[in-house]
């Protein structure tokens, strides 16, 4: 693998791709630790490879570069490294993106990798990119930091832990992109800040809210029609949640954290379930032949201890279910 560009978390990319971002720039190297995922990045622009490998291993992944961003090489790279995500751009040597991608597919030791193809076209200019799977996403250039970290944990089976690591990375940077790209609430940087003061006085409750078997809704039916779901769950919350309650996300995924009052908490909790429930008819429309979406949710309040921070937040709320 001499020819290859392979950064594990600990260690640092090539100082020239430093100016890129002084918020990267300004920390310590992490300890060195078990990489979060490996990640394959096939891009032709050696700068822009350099920026994927700074944002990528200084929250936890691990970055293999294909040389030049070359097409074949790609291919052979994914094949015999096997890793957790490809990101490729459209335009490259060899042949392009949307043919690796078709090829990547094609093979049977490489089927199973999700692809991240990037573009400066949208779907509705390129029909290439909107005939994308499920295992599949595209995403437009130019991006912010934050939103390509949402795109990426989207398509990685990151567990619980993994997901908590990512999110302590995070929070040691600045953040540009303060609302999730489809829910359009607060991101985690928004919600760490604030649960100081919201959690500093007896009386508060935090419910999370996910949709039950989302990952396995994005398989099934593709990333847009759930990503649809998710929209109206963020719409719906926004409509609820009111003055009195803080809602945003707690890390790079779908879930939704709500926090305040408990007598509060308890009754938008209800209200939520009850107007999600509603629109079964349209998620059963967009959902068929599976069965329509369920939220799931749990719960916590300050009997776990007043002033709580974000990572100690998302523990504390894995525990027993509520019926949604």
């Amino acid at each position: 693998m001499s020819y290859v560009t392979s950064i594990r978390p600990g260690t640092r990319p090539p100082r020239r791709a430093l100016f890129q971002n002084a918020r990267f720039a300004a920390l310590p190297a992490p300890a060195p630790s078990r990489p979060l995922a490996r990640v394959l990045v096939s891009d032709d622009d050696p700068d822009i490879r350099q920026i994927y490998a700074l944002l990528l291993t200084s929250h936890g992944f691990e970055y293999i570069g294909a040389p030049a961003g070359a097409g074949p090489a790609t291919l052979e790279l994914a094949a015999r490294v096997r890793p957790h995500l490809l990101i490729t751009d459209v335009h490259k040597p060899g042949f392009d993106g949307h043919r690796l991608r078709d090829m990547v597919r094609a093979s049977p030791v490489t089927a199973h990798i999700p692809v991240l193809t990037v573009s400066t076209m949208d779907s509705m200019s390129d029909p290439r990119l909107a005939a994308t799977g499920p295992l599949d996403d595209y995403f437009l250039k130019p991006f912010t930091f934050e939103a390509l970290l949402y795109r990426v944990a989207a398509l990685l089976p990151l567990g619980a832990a993994a997901h908590d690591q990512l999110v302590a990375r995070a929070q040691r940077f600045s953040c540009y992109e303060h609302f999730h790209p489809v829910t359009g609430l607060p991101c985690l940087h928004t919600l760490a800040n604030a649960l100081p003061a919201l959690t500093a006085q007896p009386g508060w409750a935090a419910t999370s809210i996910s949709i039950a078997g989302f990952a396995a809704l994005v398989r099934r039916c593709g990333r847009p029609v759930a990503e649809g779901v998710l929209a109206r769950l963020g719409i719906l919350v926004r409509t609820v949640a009111g003055s009195a309650m803080f809602a945003a996300h707690p890390g790079f995924d779908s879930q939704v954290i709500l926090v305040g009052p408990r007598e509060a908490v308890s009754a938008v909790t209800t209200t939520l379930a009850d107007r999600f429930a509603s629109l079964q008819h349209w998620t059963a429309r967009c959902t068929s032949p599976i069965a329509p979406p369920r939220l799931r949710f749990f719960h916590t309040d300050d009997r776990a201890g007043l002033e709580i921070d974000l990572l100690s937040l998302r523990a504390a709320l894995r525990g027993v279910s509520r019926p949604g």
